[in-house]
């Protein structure tokens, strides 16, 4: 009876001890601890004002107006009278347009951003605008310190760079639904200056491709105050190449073709492989699945394409090279079986995509580029059908086996040339939060989870390294190298209570 006394305080003890141990746990376990998926969709070129400048709400065109932070001056710092109009092309000269909108003129603005829905009857969000540019000196010259001044001055597209959709476009699409049920982020930058191919590079690593010894024909020529020097061949284009001006390093900032998979487009100058560490090489050193989706990509990598379908790809599918940001690194070279095979298990088509959320297959970290047709970028993608592509997301996401625990981060890559009147973090006061690639002009973001809170707009500083935070905090990854991707806000700040 002695014994067993013993033993029944000794499996008390226990059980209190394993007790403290799972009050210990509990009270360590993190919000973000429940999320079981992260999917990034990454969509394109379009600022925050752009496309929620009239949410409600949000800090928006209202508040720009209301603090005179709208004025564009031309090159030389004097006001203009009215918006200028684009460069060559009309703003809606788009060859998916009928031809009756291709001949819709700018006409006289006054200077001050404006709706383009309201531009004449026939503007919906079915219509494409023409492309603006959107390069990296280029940006920040635009950009001007924070003032956001020099849009219409430093774009091809002019005053076109001021123009946004109006509440009236916007209240019922997708987008909007999402934000207004979920968490709307409306202080998140995009990570870097310029254009899509350096800002899907910072997606994956925070940091700027190398090429190293570039040809001096790929170099940026700059100014005495550091901005872009015009074309005098071209009027609203500019010597902001491929590369960084000599005095800023080896850094290849707009759009380079990968010496792996590339359109032909570029020539014998194909950026070479790529050997900085990316998101996907944390997440393997911890055992963490991850992948990459794109619209098109099976197509896009066959070796043995024929003309027809090239065309295809090309037409139809509208498929990106350069939004392809894993395919520049050495790790998935493929000319190597080792570099085939990490491509087979991580870049993938999002044909694989639908099924494997379907399934719940889906890999612990994943990232979305839905093809050209499907992205929002000006010039060769409507609003509208890019909505719909969210909308299928969202629902099969909304269906799923993870439907309880996915975190789904929709955002832009950058803001495709569009005006944006919030100052992104610089200078002294940023500290680490900033460097010399950014962060750059603000873009639309919205967290769509069950773990997260509902109906908010969030006013917390962002930027796309956030992102990397949230996945390195969520799977305990050894942090990426870089100063400002560890000083940024995590999105994690999402999922805690507030």
């Amino acid at each position: 009876m002695r014994r067993l006394s013993g033993l029944a305080c000794a499996a008390s003890a226990l059980a209190m001890t394993m007790a403290g141990v799972s009050g210990a746990l509990a009270q360590n376990a993190r919000p973000i601890d429940k999320i079981s998926n992260v999917i990034v969709l990454f969509l394109e070129n379009r600022s925050f004002d752009n496309l929620f400048g009239e949410f409600p709400g949000a800090e928006g065109i209202q508040q720009a107006i209301a603090n005179g932070q709208t004025l564009q001056r031309d090159a030389t710092g004097k006001p203009y009278d009215k918006l200028p109009p684009p460069h060559k092309t009309g703003p809606f000269d788009v060859s998916d347009n009928p031809k009756e909108i291709r001949e819709l003129p700018f006409g006289d603005r006054p200077n001050a951003p404006f709706a383009i829905d309201k531009m004449a009857p026939e503007i919906t969000t079915a219509v494409n605008t023409r492309d603006l540019v959107h390069k990296f000196y280029t940006n920040r010259t635009q950009i001007d310190g924070g003032k956001n001044d020099l849009f219409a001055a430093y774009s091809d597209a002019g005053g076109l760079s001021m123009g946004y959709y109006s509440r009236d476009a916007m209240e019922k699409s997708t987008l909007w639904k999402l934000a207004r049920e979920n968490v709307l982020l409306d202080h998140f930058f995009m990570g870097a200056f310029g254009g899509s191919f350096l800002n899907h590079i910072y997606l994956v690593c925070a940091c700027a491709p190398v090429w190293p010894n570039a040809p001096e024909s790929q170099r940026s020529k700059l100014d005495a105050d550091g901005r872009p020097i015009p074309n005098p061949k071209s009027a609203g284009d500019f010597e902001d190449t491929r590369v960084v001006a000599a005095s800023d390093g080896d850094y290849a900032v707009n759009t380079t073709q990968s010496v792996y998979l590339n359109n032909g487009g570029q020539g014998a100058n194909l950026l070479p492989p790529q050997t900085l560490p990316t998101i996907g090489d944390r997440l393997t050193a911890k055992g963490v699945d991850f992948a990459w989706y794109s619209g098109g990509f099976d197509l896009a990598a066959k070796p043995d394409r024929t003309e027809q379908e090239s065309k295809y790809l090309a037409g139809e599918v509208r498929f990106q090279w350069h939004h392809q940001a894993f395919a520049y690194f050495k790790r998935f070279d493929p000319g190597t079986p080792e570099g085939q095979a990490e491509r087979a298990k991580h870049l993938k088509d999002a044909e694989k995509l639908y099924t494997d959320i379907a399934a719940g297959t889906l890999p612990p970290v994943t990232f979305y580029k839905p093809s050209g047709r499907f992205n929002q970028h000006p010039g060769y993608a409507a609003l509208d059908k890019g909505d719909a592509e969210v909308a299928h997301i969202a629902e099969l996401l909304a269906k799923s086996p993870m439907k309880d625990s996915y975190a789904l981060v929709i955002t832009y890559d950058e803001n495709g040339g569009f005006f944006d009147h919030v100052a992104p973090p610089s200078g002294p006061a940023a500290g680490a939060r900033a460097d010399f690639l950014g962060p750059a002009t603000r873009v639309p973001a919205i967290v769509v989870s069950p773990l997260a809170r509902k109906g908010v707009i969030d006013h917390t500083e962002y930027d796309t390294g956030s992102i990397l935070k949230l996945i390195t905090e969520r799977f305990n990854l050894e942090p990426l190298p870089s100063p400002r991707v560890q000083a940024v806000n995590s999105l994690s700040k999402v999922f805690e209570a507030q």
